[in-house]
């Protein structure tokens, strides 16, 4: 049985050498439509709230956890959006990744408040409009597409 986390075990079998990993996010709109972003403490960026699959854990499963560990709101998933699978990430200790990310769209499941939310991996939460992202800085890249893709409802494949 493994104790440490998945990418600990990786990371320590291979450095920081590029790697495949597997992460599933989801996206929550309000009831005005805007959609919730978490700035994390890692970069400082914007982004949906997300991370990595555990093993023998489902990617519904982990969207749903990480979710829930990064911005206090617990979610159950609605629907797939999309798979993306070419984005490289490079992370401040040096490991590098090429990421597959399935993204979800997500409902709470019970009543919430993110006012002052923060922890050891999220600065804070926020909902924002569609032109409002399209001003905020920084957003994390590869999140812009994933953004741009929900608002559009036209999701491209093999991004």
């Amino acid at each position: 049985m493994m104790t440490e986390d998945y990418i600990s075990y990786i990371r320590s079998k291979v450095g920081n050498d590029k790697i495949l990993l597997n992460f599933a996010g989801g996206i929550l709109a309000d009831k005005d439509g805007k959609i919730l972003l978490q700035r994390r403490s890692d970069k400082g960026s914007w982004g949906l709230p997300g991370g990595a699959m555990e093993l023998g854990e489902s990617s519904v499963d982990a969207c749903e956890r990480e979710f829930y560990e990064e911005t206090g709101i617990r979610v159950k998933v609605k629907r797939l959006l999309n798979v993306y699978t070419k984005d490289v990430s490079s992370y401040p200790n040096g490991d590098v990744a090429q990421t597959v990310v399935i993204l979800y769209e997500v409902e709470a499941t019970e009543a919430y408040d993110i006012a002052g939310f923060y922890n050891d991996e999220t600065l804070e939460v926020r909902f924002f409009s569609q032109e409002e992202i399209a001003h905020l800085e920084p957003v994390f890249d590869k999140h812009r597409l994933m953004i741009s893709e929900y608002f559009a409802n036209r999701f491209a494949l093999g991004n």
